[in-house]
């Protein structure tokens, strides 16, 4: 039996599986939480676990967007995985309203049902595929030609994906960079490997553009693609999609962080009685408009000894060229070194999101003075919200260096989309967990 029918076996019967434990999760809360609080009749387990259409509908999905066989990066197979949970529900839905048979069935333990399959597959899923690629049935080797990357090459390997770099001998798929080959000998090797059956992956020459978020055009009678790119963030609607889950996200959490924020302002004037809370600094909004921005105070009010620190640690005035910051900043107090390692010293900024000024996710609110220093990435930086959080955090945080950053930030606006901004939403708080590079 070839590794290829063997991992869509152990992948098919590990989903089977994850919608059973979704079914059952579901039924247990209908019957045992949620009862308590509204009575509900209590629903059969039987009923439920032997009906068929929710496994046939999402397994029949999954087959169609590939995910028994495509080689999915784990984010991009995970919105995969809530748009088929979605579709399915909405179908599984529509089939027993139509059928006259929805009043058999509870819609609260559909709803869960399918949230809660939107969760457990993609958590089996990295297990299973982990678990295979460490036994060598989820690997497929692949030759690398031409210059690359470490980064890429990392991508490419990843046990998810499971591609199994091999330097000489037989291969199944070869990865090329298209940057540095000229284009008749591109095609020449991609000819070549096409007739022998080997699969060709290769990264764009316009690196700075994601292409799943292009429309793709095919001209038959030319037999020619062409991809239609645009930015996606200077868009009316998406920015009033973006607008809603800001809004929502920031008033339904508030409870909790109107909490927090009310916690640390006592523990502050305990501390320092006459000192302030709140710091509040200039930064480029939307436009280039200048607001300001809310942050805890992590520093000590009199900064008079900074200028003889500086010529003290010549290192740190280099460090702080490079990346606007310093490595031991003496400024910051014990609380303030807490605030800034949890990244709580930026919480405050919710009531910039809530003013209209500041996005959950964007690029980072840059400083009066580094206009200048942004260059070319002035204009499609500034055309935005900044955010709380943003894709140059989740890549490396403070050890990015400002020319990269601005590199980051560019990437993010020219390929938004809202589901870009739920990963880094769900990426930050496993940076701040980890208290990956904050400072």
């Amino acid at each position: 039996m070839s590794k290829k029918y063997i991992s869509f076996l152990v992948l098919l019967s590990s989903d089977l599986i994850s919608i059973f434990i979704a079914i059952l999760i579901s039924i247990y809360i209908r019957n045992n939480i949620l009862n308590n609080f509204i009575p509900f009749e209590p629903v059969s387990y039987w009923d439920y676990l032997i009906y068929p259409f929710p496994y046939v509908m999402i397994i029949v999905l999954f087959s169609y967007f590939g995910l028994y066989y495509r080689r999915y990066d784990v984010w991009q197979e995970m919105f995969f995985i809530f748009k088929i949970c979605f579709v399915s529900f909405i179908i599984v839905f529509a089939t027993l309203a139509l059928g006259k048979n929805i009043e058999y069935y509870s819609r609260t333990v559909l709803i869960l049902t399918f949230v809660f399959a939107s969760l457990v597959l993609p958590i089996t899923r990295k297990v299973v595929k982990n678990k295979l690629f460490e036994v060598g049935i989820w690997r497929k080797k692949i030759k690398i030609f031409g210059e690359v990357d470490e980064l890429d090459k990392k991508l490419i390997t990843s046990p998810y994906i499971g591609y199994e770099l091999t330097k000489g001998g037989d291969y199944e798929a070869l990865f090329l960079s298209s940057s540095n080959v000229e284009p008749i000998k591109l095609n020449k090797i991609i000819e070549t490997n096409v007739k022998n059956h080997k699969e060709i992956l290769f990264i764009p020459v316009l690196k700075q553009y994601d292409f799943t978020q292009a429309v793709l055009y095919h001209n038959f009678n030319a037999r020619v693609n062409l991809f239609a790119l645009k930015n996606r963030l200077l868009s009316k609607k998406n920015n009033f999609l973006k607008m809603v889950l800001d809004y929502t996200l920031s008033l339904m959490s508030f409870p909790l962080w109107g909490g927090v924020i009310l916690i640390v302002a006592i523990m502050m004037k305990i501390r320092e009685p006459k000192g302030n809370v709140f710091f509040l600094q200039e930064r480029l909004g939307n436009n280039g408009k200048v607001f300001y921005c809310y942050k805890f105070r992590t520093m000590i009010s009199d900064q008079k000894f900074m200028q003889q620190w500086l010529i003290d640690n010549p290192h740190e005035k280099l460090y702080y060229d490079t990346y606007h910051k310093y490595m031991n900043d003496p400024r910051i107090t014990k609380l303030g070194h807490f605030l800034r390692k949890t990244s709580l010293d930026e919480l405050p900024q919710l009531f910039n999101v809530l003013k209209g000024e500041m996005s959950l996710v964007g690029n980072r609110p840059y400083m009066i003075t580094e206009k200048k220093k942004m260059g070319k990435f002035a204009d499609i930086i500034l055309a935005t919200k900044p955010g709380i959080t943003g894709l140059w955090q989740v890549s490396g945080r403070s050890d990015v260096s400002f020319d990269e950053r601005l590199n980051i930030d560019s990437w993010y606006i020219k390929n938004w989309s809202l589901w870009n901004d739920i990963v880094i939403l769900l990426k930050t708080i496993g940076v701040v967990l980890k208290r990956d590079g904050a400072s």
